[in-house]
């Protein structure tokens, strides 16, 4: 029963009469059955107090059961309970009861209220407590914590968070989403592994509430975040909760919660009443995995939006039977909240192929195929395709449906590294070059004719393709380009077909030129093939003879030291394998027998590269003093000096490199255990880094008091414990193998590294 004005004012004497009396008119009659007169009043005087300055009130107390009841009342703000929720459960207070209330701005206020995406709606003009919408959300349950330390944690964290709410900008409320989710996110990460795998069923039944509201009506069992991830799925489709109420008993949960549209209007349609069902359910249960996300705010928007997508495709039945199984949704944590690149290139609007990848993984097996069958699977793909563009078109979805199996697959197995990740991508490049060398090979002959060689009728001139860099290496990671070599055999003509001849030159100019633009990059750096390590450079033709790579190369030649040992990792991938031995045979003689290195000239460029490419004190994983770029150059120098007297170190790989030094005792063991514990660091940040911003070129490190460096932290592999933060264990780690890394290059060429 409403309580009459008169007695109430007696309870709240700071507020006048009239206010009182509209404050009761708002009130629904479930709220005077669930609250006395003395609590209704004690909400009124509390809400009395609220400004823009004060934006929230809390009132928290022990109850006779021993159980806290605990009600807070602001300002009402889009997904408010959903981060209140949010904030109970991250604090450790399990919710076994309670009643929440909206009350709707006064008649003549409505004019003003706009619609968030989100929960509830909001007063962008209207700050009076009394003529904007409020809420007045009561919980009543129990904390892990004695209820003075609960309460201090807990009224920081709201307070933050309402007044995050009230910041006319929209990053207040993104922040205030965010800094929830990464609490909740913790507090799950603490939960016991088989608990999170054990995916509870929940009913949810759908009524109509009269003609102004939809009900949901919840039954399942009381989880971790139970209620901030329902609510949060529901804000997620722009349904503004009016009420809800809360009844937890034997760790079994009853709640009830009433919703209406951004119109204030009761969801009514079917279909949508039933996306909404099945999202939520959806969502809540996903919820429980974002503590293996590496950006679990990230993981959670885009994961309700892939579900609303599902929904509406002809694949919802197969994508919900998926979804069952506690495997997949913890791949998809871990997935969505890897790389923006990967959402925006491959997952986002692709829900059939992103299918047809996770089933066999969720049923045990690998996403990628054989490295030995890509030649024939490539092969399969492009067989019937009419003319070269159909044939490059179709090569180029091949590679892109391989590199995202590839980057799957690492992302999501636990026990792949990233060197059979180096060996798949590396694989995978290799036979698209070989593919479009020789596509592109094929139809230049059917214009100009087979290239002989000069004075050879019989003799036809042909050309090899070689790796440098990370695929000379097989090395290859996250955004990698690829790096290669065009030579052919010699000078000479073509013998002409349905054009006259041309010159050789001419020829394997146009066969490098065509086949570095048969193999598109989606982005700039992932799989972009770069032709600059090549005799003269960019001064240089595209492909140079093998006569020319020899006069270049040679010790009294012109190339600079640090060009000569690029050729370390220079390796044959495609055409013909005699010329390519041939090549790889005068490399060896150039730089494995040859005692003329200059090194104060290579010591020059490399200090060149550091001025140029770091930026001050920032740190950065390929060119900060001790990082990439200096082991692999502090290896690569250490094998051309040493394999002179030890052939066996003859190798483009930077591990099996490493690994000979140390066998032919030119590094000793606990140098060799450094620098390889460095290299599979400093390969997997970059691979982290590139993932999470899917660019090649930016590898500097996020500054320390970002949420950036925490997500790449959680990609890497870090997390938070109870004495430091995974980004402070990531800063830690690097500074640790970059200095084994200096240190080594010190006690080994006598010199500092350079940039120091």
């Amino acid at each position: 029963m409403k309580p009459d004005a008169t007695i109430m004012a007696s309870h709240c004497s700071d507020v006048d009469r009239s206010t009182i009396e509209r404050h009761l008119a708002r009130l629904e009659p479930s709220y005077f059955e669930r609250f006395s007169t003395e609590a209704i009043a004690a909400h009124l005087s509390h809400l009395h107090r609220l400004s823009p300055q004060n934006p929230v009130e809390l009132m928290i107390k022990t109850r006779d059961d021993q159980r806290v009841e605990c009600t807070v009342l602001a300002f009402d703000h889009p997904f408010e309970f959903s981060l209140i929720t949010g904030v109970l459960s991250a604090t450790g207070f399990r919710i076994e009861g309670g009643d929440v209330y909206t009350l709707e701005p006064e008649q003549e206020a409505r004019p003003r209220r706009t619609f968030g995406v989100g929960a509830r709606n909001t007063q962008t003009l209207e700050r009076d407590p009394h003529k904007a919408a409020v809420i007045i959300d009561r919980f009543i349950g129990t904390t892990d914590e004695d209820v003075v330390t609960w309460r201090t944690a807990f009224t920081d964290a709201i307070v933050e968070v309402i007044t995050l709410l009230e910041s006319p900008a929209a990053a207040g409320a993104e922040a205030a989403r965010q800094l929830v989710n990464r609490l909740v996110t913790r507090s799950l990460a603490k939960t016991d592994d088989v608990q999170l795998a054990q995916l509870h069923a929940v009913d949810i039944e759908v009524e109509q509430v009269g003609d102004r509201r939809t009900r949901f009506k919840i039954v399942g069992q009381d989880t971790p975040a139970f209620l901030y991830s329902l609510s949060t799925a529901l804000s997620m489709h722009g349904l503004s909760i009016q009420r809800v109420r809360i009844d937890t008993s034997e760790h079994k949960v009853y709640d009830e919660i009433d919703v209406v549209d951004q119109q204030g209007r009761p969801v009514t349609d079917p279909a949508k009443v039933e996306r909404v069902r099945l999202s939520v359910l959806l969502t809540k249960q996903f919820t429980y995995f974002l503590g293996r996300s590496p950006d679990p705010y990230t993981a959670l928007t885009r994961f309700e939006r892939l579900t609303e997508d599902i929904l509406a495709d002809a694949h919802a039945a197969d994508w919900l039977t998926t979804l069952t199984n506690p495997r997949a949704m913890g791949d998809l944590a871990r997935l969505l909240g890897a790389s923006d690149y990967l959402w925006n290139d491959f997952i986002r609007g692709q829900h059939a192929a992103l299918l047809a990848m996770l089933k066999p993984k969720v049923g045990g097996s690998q996403l990628y195929g054989d490295a030995h069958t890509m030649p024939l699977r490539l092969e399969e793909s492009i067989k019937d395709a009419i003319g070269l563009a159909e044939q490059q078109d179709r090569l180029n979805r091949f590679k892109d449906r391989e590199i995202f199996r590839i980057d799957l697959e690492h992302i999501l197995s636990d026990e792949v590294d990233f060197r059979e990740m180096s060996r798949q991508l590396t694989a995978l490049a290799e036979v698209l070059v070989s593919s479009a060398a020789r596509l592109v090979y094929d139809d230049l002959v059917r214009s100009y004719g087979q290239p002989m060689l000069e004075g050879r009728s019989d003799a036809p001139a042909t050309y090899a393709v070689f790796g440098l860099g990370k695929l000379g290496g097989i090395a290859l990671g996250y955004a990698s380009d690829i790096e290669l070599l065009f030579l052919y055999a010699g000078a000479g003509r073509t013998e002409g077909a349905k054009r006259d001849p041309i010159a050789n030159a001419e020829f394997f100019e146009q066969h490098a030129k065509e086949t570095s633009r048969f193999i598109r990059s989606k982005r700039a750096g992932i799989f972009e093939v770069d032709l600059r390590l090549r005799p003269y450079g960019k001064d240089g033709p595209l492909a140079a003879s093998a006569e020319r790579f020899d006069s270049y190369y040679k010790p009294t030649g012109p190339a600079h030291p640090f060009e000569r040992l690029a050729l370390v990792r220079m390796r044959w991938i495609a055409g013909d394998p005699a010329l390519g031995f041939r090549v790889e045979q005068n490399r060896n003689r150039f730089i494995y027998e040859n005692d003329q290195w200059d090194l104060d000239a290579l010591w020059d460029v490399w200090d060149r590269a550091h001025r140029e490419k770091a930026q001050g004190n920032r740190l950065n994983a390929k060119y900060s003093p001790g990082a990439l770029v200096d082991l692999e150059g502090a290896v690569q120098l250490s094998l051309v000096l040493s394999a002179s007297h030890a052939p066996q170190l003859r190798t483009p790989r930077m591990r099996e490199s490493m690994e000979a030094l140390r066998r032919a005792g030119e590094i000793t063991a606990r140098q060799y255990a450094e620098l390889a514990g460095a290299y599979h660091f400093l390969r997997k940040l970059i691979n982290a880094l590139r993932m999470v911003r899917g660019n090649a070129q930016d590898l500097f490190l996020p500054d320390s008091d970002g949420d950036e460096l925490t997500h790449l932290a959680r990609r890497f592999g870090y997390f938070d414990t109870d004495t430091t933060t995974g980004a402070q264990q990531l800063l830690e780690d690097f500074q640790t193998c970059t200095a084994a890394v200096r240190a080594f290059i010190e006690s080994r060429f006598g010199r500092k590294t350079p940039g120091t």
